[in-house]
């Protein structure tokens, strides 16, 4: 060690075999409005094959705010929402079952399961109006549920005339017409308006190419109002334009190689986008007329090869800030590009393995590491011997037979009790170690067995506080008999009611826990932070965020640091002193939030997460590792810094706020949009080069050389230890472990 300099033993790790699973459905919240300024309550809802259903925001990068866990057997195979004025957001989705589930968002529990009677659902759609569901069935009938009722509510309103084959996907022509895509190479048309007097009734048949081999599967088809066009895609790789008042054929196209499974278009009406098995993304231009609509002609603009293997979705969306084409599939990958400019424009790939919601922890004393994924959850021990003997093993594989998937764990410091904690139910265990593995003993608890939880981490080895999938926060004595299992509650304060909140009612839900000592901390989604006292179980409010809160983490100096989707560092005191109160900014804070490396503010990543070893705060994101010495101040850059509002095509580019507190969509100004409110004492502060404090030893440490992080944290003193997801390359000859030092 040299003076002004310290080593740091890094552990690069690769041995936890995380496999994410299939994107097959995705939905905007929002239909498209090139007018309109981009609404603060657009939301991209994506499901995956484990049944898993992410609620994405796309502001600052595309942010993960949800995971509505699957569970055993369960897929996502549609997703539609409902986006009425005046009411929350609904989301609806099928999968491999005869059932349409509608989701409370802020639980991420079933609202609803309606039955439709008709074998397996294949396919669903919403009507214009948003008040009805139309879904295909395995049976050959189409399905129509009422929706107007409210959260919660389907009703049963019709069962349009049934055929032979599958309706693998379906569209509706405003309230009037269902059009469905069939397993027997054709597309059929059902009346659906009331007033019409061949209601539910077969009205077109259209037709699509044979197939020599087998018969052809009209995987998609969309409606064109504007144009009055219908869409569909096939088996053959065919996609066909039809005309739908007389329906007939208008233009074919056998651009791909294999099945088109999706299409979407853009807000005008112009431009079509198709894919499929042949992994490539094909666009499809309306070229301009120089007579009459009629003379109108589609043609293959581009195409792009985004995806390494079958994509599976497709969904678009335009406003004033807003320009993305979502696409994802077997790749497991989301992909967002540019609808505008598809043909050259640039795009955006959101890693799978991104950890906005953590799946791995470590635990420090003991030297172990939990991952979990779907319902298995596996412990592994690394050594601490000598750089060239170190080692790990695998000590315990747990599989749970429940049907919902693990959304959270805990261990205890003394790595002898394991809490896993599914949406619905909590299990307890007991780890001893015997011949060395770890022996799995199930433990009792009423409570926690009838009791889902989201978060949770012990205080000591006996007692540790937890979220429960209703966002109440309590504290649990585990040893304490007398008690006789009844948990503390912490009473939260509760949000005035914003059009935003009930917009969208998860932002309300609490999404970052963090405990040290007799101080707790925990966030909410729409940026509240709060400080609970576990000696007296006060619970005071410590900030208000307008952004999203990507990391938090109490450091040794009873003050909580935040990163935010910015990639943003923010820190506040969590004690009383003779200068501020709790929430004051912390003088690191005040004179350096503004003077951030430029490599920060440039990085390819956010900061998923924070830890803290001695003076230093460790920052890591999904490639990149940051360090800052908390007791010296950061360089003073001369350069202007850059409008928060940077010009990026992937993500919202107009001043539409991340949360519109007053649910209003007027503009606003910028300074109004600060990061904290004005509740938050001494937030002015001289930051002139003489009030700034600098040492010999470097004040930041910055590196993005890491590749698919999982976690990051302190394994011991001068020692860290950095989960990445494994290589998919077979032929990547590295070690699961590199052990190089870092100097900072």
């Amino acid at each position: 060690m040299t003076q002004g300099k310290a080593s740091m033993l890094v552990h690069r790790a690769r041995f936890v075999d995380f496999n994410g699973a299939n994107i097959t459905a995705l939905a905007f919240s929002e239909v498209s409005k090139l007018e309109k300024r981009t609404p603060s309550d657009l939301r991209l809802a994506l499901g995956r094959s484990n049944g898993d259903i992410e609620i994405w925001n796309p502001r600052n990068g595309w942010c993960q705010e949800l995971v509505i866990q699957g569970g055993s057997d369960r897929t996502i195979e549609g997703l539609a929402w409902s986006n009425v004025p005046g009411e929350p957001l609904r989301l609806f989705s099928i999968g491999g079952s005869t059932v349409v589930t509608e989701w409370d968002l802020k639980t991420g529990l079933p609202l609803m399961n309606y039955d439709c009677n008709g074998g397996v659902i294949w396919s669903i759609a919403l009507s214009a109006s948003q008040t009805k569901l139309a879904v295909g069935c395995d049976n050959g009938c189409v399905v129509i549920i009422d929706i107007s009722g409210g959260a919660g509510v389907m009703e049963h309103e019709t069962v349009l005339q049934r055929q032979d084959s599958r309706v693998l996907s379906v569209a509706w022509k405003e309230d009037d017409s269902v059009i469905g895509g069939c397993a027997d190479g054709r597309i059929r048309v059902w009346k659906v308006a009331k007033q019409e007097e061949i209601r539910g009734r077969i009205v077109q048949t259209m037709k699509v190419d044979k197939s020599k081999k087998e018969s052809t599967l009209v995987w998609s088809v969309i409606y064109l109002p504007k144009i009055n066009q219908v869409v569909s895609g096939d088996s053959t790789g065919s996609v066909k334009f039809w005309d739908f008042q007389y329906g007939t054929l208008s233009q074919t196209f056998k651009a791909h190689a294999a099945d088109v499974l999706c299409l979407t278009c853009d807000e005008s009406h112009e431009k079509v986008f198709s894919a499929g098995v042949d992994r490539k993304i094909y666009q499809y231009a309306l070229s301009p007329s120089t007579s009459t609509k009629k003379s109108s002609k589609w043609v293959v603009a581009s195409n792009r090869l985004l995806h390494s293997n079958d994509v599976r979705a497709l969904a678009s969306y335009q406003s004033k800030g807003a320009d993305f084409l979502a696409s994802g599939g077997v790749e497991k990958n989301l992909i967002i590009s540019s609808v505008s400019s598809f043909s050259d424009g640039s795009y955006k790939k959101v890693s799978y393995a991104t950890p906005f919601h953590k799946r791995v922890l470590i635990n420090a004393e003991q030297r172990l590491c939990v991952a979990w994924q779907q319902s298995t959850v596996k412990v592994w021990i690394v050594g601490a011997g000598p750089e060239e003997e170190r080692t790990y093993k695998l000590v315990c594989k747990l599989t749970l037979k429940d049907e919902q998937n693990i959304s959270t764990c805990a261990m205890s410091p003394d790595g002898q009790v394991l809490v896993v904690g599914r949406p619905n139910t909590t299990k307890l265990f007991h780890l001893q170690p015997f011949n060395g593995k770890l022996k799995v003993t199930k433990l009792d608890n009423e409570f926690l067995l009838k009791t889902g939880i989201k978060q949770a981490k012990f205080i000591d080895n006996s007692s540790l506080v937890l979220v429960s999938a209703k966002d109440e926060v309590l504290s649990l004595n585990l040893e304490d008999d007398e008690a006789d299992e009844e948990p503390t509650e912490f009473v939260v304060p509760e949000l005035p009611e914003t059009k935003s909140a009930m917009k969208l009612p998860h932002i309300t839900a609490i999404n970052h826990l963090d405990i040290r000592g007799s101080f707790a901390v925990v966030s909410r989604i729409c940026g509240e932070v709060y400080m609970i006292d576990l000696k007296d179980n006060s619970v005071v409010t410590v900030a208000r965020i307008m952004n999203f809160i990507t990391a938090l983490h109490i450091t040794n100096k009873c003050t909580v640091v935040i990163t935010t989707a910015e990639n943003r560092i923010l820190e506040f005191s969590l004690k009383e002193s003779e200068e501020s109160g709790i929430g004051a900014m912390s003088d690191w804070c005040k004179k350096n939030k503004d003077h951030l490396p430029k490599e920060l503010e440039n990085a390819k990543s956010k900061f998923l997460g924070i830890f803290s070893s001695e003076e230093r705060i460790w920052l890591w994101g999904y490639n990149c590792l940051a360090s800052f010495d908390l007791t010296q101040d950061l360089p003073v850059s001369n350069r202007k810094r850059p409008k928060k509002h940077k010009i990026d095509g992937n993500t919202v580019t107009d001043k539409s706020n991340y949360i519109d507190a007053n649910g209003e969509e007027e503009e606003d100004d910028e300074e109004e949009a600060e990061d904290t409110q004005s509740f938050m004492r001494d937030r002015s502060a001289d930051t002139t080069e003489g009030n700034r404090f600098t040492k010999d030893s470097k004040a930041y440490f910055f590196t993005e050389n890491y590749k698919s992080v999982l976690l990051a944290n302190v394994f011991a003193e001068k020692e860290i230890v950095i989960m990445e997801a494994p290589f998919t390359s077979k032929k990547a000859s590295l070690a699961a472990f590199d052990l190089p030092k870092l100097v900072f």
